[in-house]
């Protein structure tokens, strides 16, 4: 796990709280949570010494930072190729970096990007959490221990204002400005659409409702029925709407928030986009991190968190981070 040069000792010890025994790499920054019968040597730097432990079985799972040099470095592909363990990647390039190397990186399932934001050590804990349990979905993972979000089932489209509305009013019993507010309605106006018109697949795994226009009516049938909960622990507020197809893949949230962050284009096919037709430029524009869990076939989450302890011009300001987890196929 990668320890960040301002505060080495925090994401070091956050790290080794995930599985126990951590090693830390010198020039290629990277580290490795073990469940191996005796600790791993305290450096590792070269990628041949990584290949031999991964060989032998020594890792559970493998954390590493894919900034410069392992990114540019053409003998970490072999690393890859051999894994036989889960890998997490961790990038703070800007997303104009990170992005474009998705489409060419096949072997990136779970990766932590900061947009030139230090890696914070509770993100590494949830992170590797969710890698190692298997378990990748729930907004709780990223609040503190105790919040119960309330949860809102999307049946219909004629119900969306409602849907909304229950949202914003939750906003509001909190306290938060209308600044604020509007972000929230602006993500759960999206999320809702999302699970109405998007995710659904029919039998056959194809769109159902996508190609409808946005005023035509769907209700949809009860094993379609989506989901929205909303939380807050006083520092995040978090919306997380998921649905029962996992039909978003890699691919479709590479390219769209390529088009987004890199290209800047709008995003004029969403609607008939398979699974990811989500106004994502408008949803990214709106939050502080946007987290995308899949499990193929089965099931799709998207998290959005807004960070309620900047003002308004600090948030417009700050970075705003991507992580993406993909739960392994069939074996």
């Amino acid at each position: 796990m990668q320890v960040a040069q301002a505060q080495p000792m925090r994401v070091r010890m956050a790290a080794g709280a995930t599985s126990g025994a951590v090693a830390v790499a010198g020039s290629a920054r990277f580290a490795y949570a073990t469940t191996a019968p005796s600790p791993p040597p305290e450096v590792l730097a070269d990628p041949r010494d990584l290949l031999e432990r991964i060989d032998r079985g020594d890792y559970q799972l493998v954390v590493l930072n894919f900034d410069p040099p392992v990114r540019a470095d053409p003998r970490w592909g072999e690393v890859f190729d051999r894994l036989r363990c889960p890998v997490l990647l961790h990038a703070t390039a800007a997303s104009e970096d990170y992005l474009p190397l998705l489409d060419e990186r096949r072997f990136v399932r779970n990766l932590i990007a900061k947009n030139d934001d230090p890696l914070e050590p509770e993100e590494l804990i949830a992170g590797a959490g969710k890698v190692l349990s298997g378990d990748l979905f729930g907004l709780e993972k990223y609040l503190l221990w105790g919040v119960s979000p309330i949860r809102i089932d999307i049946r219909d489209s004629r119900e969306k204002h409602a849907y909304i509305a229950e949202v914003t009013d939750f906003a509001r019993r909190l306290g938060l400005g209308e600044r604020t507010s509007s972000l929230i309605e602006t993500i759960a106006d999206e999320l809702i659409t999302n699970a109405i018109y998007n995710a659904p697949r029919d039998a056959a795994g194809r769109p159902k409702y996508a190609l409808l226009p946005r005023r035509q009516s769907v209700t949809l049938e009860p094993h379609e029925v989506g989901r929205l909960d909303v939380a807050c622990d006083g520092q995040w507020l978090a919306i997380a709407q998921s649905d029962p197809f996992g039909s978003l893949t890699q691919e479709t949230v590479v390219r769209y928030l390529n088009r987004c962050l890199v290209s800047r284009s709008p995003l004029a096919d969403a609607a008939t986009s398979s699974g990811a037709g989500i106004g994502l430029y408008r949803v990214f524009q709106s939050l502080s991190k946007f987290i995308v869990n899949i499990d193929p076939g089965r099931r799709t989450e998207v998290i959005a968190l807004i960070d309620l302890r900047l003002t308004m011009k600090k948030f417009r300001q700050a970075p705003k981070s991507f992580h993406l987890f993909v739960a392994p196929g069939p074996a």
